[in-house]
């Protein structure tokens, strides 16, 4: 979106002030079945507050999506009617996720309304922070506490890199990283950045001879419980990164593992998020050695919009 926050130097960012603020007031509403129905929950103050945050979080997009229109312009006709790979790299500069989709907006064809590139917008700013970093620390901690998987990291990182621990991290590497991925994986299944996800059935669905979803029934698909199926993952509580590897994953039901969940409606920065998470961890553990402080059963596990610690982790870092 080529916006920076500094909110890893600022204690009080506003803008992911007002995103925690917003969902905590989803995780409230969503455990008071009194506060579904809309016109109910709008005349309280919580929703009240709630429609003032999103109008500000919605304001401050769009403030960003008009500015990004007005800089000098690196859009042009030629540009929007190529390919994805041509307007990503168009000219020497890389464009931002923003200028495609303004880009996309200029072909007719597309129909792209600036509503429509706010919505985009908003799911790449609003939900692709606090899932990322809890996936980031999940993973650390994990690794942290299984010493044996984080020395195959350490191995694999040391052969991509050749004991460099300054070289910036290339899409060859990403693509090299398979042990890594396995291990992020893993902590997704233990813990999903996003434990629940609902869905709206839109014809009967039959799951046995007796059972039956009807029609317009919403579901809840809660996922640490799906995630630990021992039928489907055996001994689930223990952290296995070798679930992953492709002749085992190929056992499995390709929906027995939905951290991003499935279907049309799936994480649309899933593998964004996947890309993000390996650079970061990469520069991580080819510098450092992880020791994790904590024991699992220490840790106050927060199944809310996303899954976190409750007072987060205590890590050693030991450099290498």
């Amino acid at each position: 979106m080529d916006q920076k926050f500094d909110s890893q130097r600022k204690k009080d960012t506003p803008y992911l002030r007002d995103v925690s603020k917003t969902c905590e007031i989803i995780q409230f509403r969503a455990v008071r079945p009194w506060l579904w129905p809309d016109f109910i929950f709008h005349l309280t103050l919580t929703g009240q507050k709630f429609k003032s945050l999103m109008t500000t979080l919605h304001n401050f997009t769009d403030s960003v999506i008009k500015k990004r229109k007005t800089m000098s312009p690196v859009l042009d006709n030629d540009t929007a009617s190529g390919s994805v790979d041509e307007i990503y790299w168009h000219g020497k500069r890389r464009l931002a996720f923003l200028d495609l989709l303004l880009t996309a907006q200029q072909n007719p064809e597309n129909n792209l309304t600036d509503a429509d590139i706010r919505e985009e917008v908003d799911t790449f700013m609003f939900e692709g922070h606090d899932t990322t970093s809890a996936s980031l620390g999940w993973t650390t901690y994990l690794l942290g506490r299984h010493p044996q998987y984080q020395v195959k990291v350490h191995e694999e990182l040391d052969r991509i890199f050749k004991g460099d621990k300054r070289r910036a991290v290339t899409t060859k590497d990403l693509s090299e990283m398979k042990y890594l991925e396995m291990c992020i994986k893993e902590a997704l299944r233990l813990f999903p950045s996003v434990p629940y996800f609902s869905r709206k059935i839109s014809t009967d669905l039959v799951l046995d001879e007796t059972h039956t979803i009807p029609a317009g029934s919403n579901v809840v698909i809660t996922l640490m419980p799906m995630h630990r199926n021992p039928t489907t993952f055996p001994d689930p509580e223990t952290y296995l990164p070798d679930r992953f590897l492709s002749e085992n994953a190929a056992k499995r039901h390709p929906m027995a593992y939905i951290p991003f969940s499935a279907g049309p409606r799936n994480c649309i920065g899933q593998k964004f998020a996947l890309m993000e998470e390996k650079v970061i961890l990469a520069n991580l553990f080819r510098n450092f050695k992880v020791e994790a402080l904590d024991s699992l059963d220490k840790i106050t596990v927060m199944t809310e919009v996303v899954t976190r610690p409750k007072n987060g982790f205590r890590v050693r870092l030991i450099e290498r």
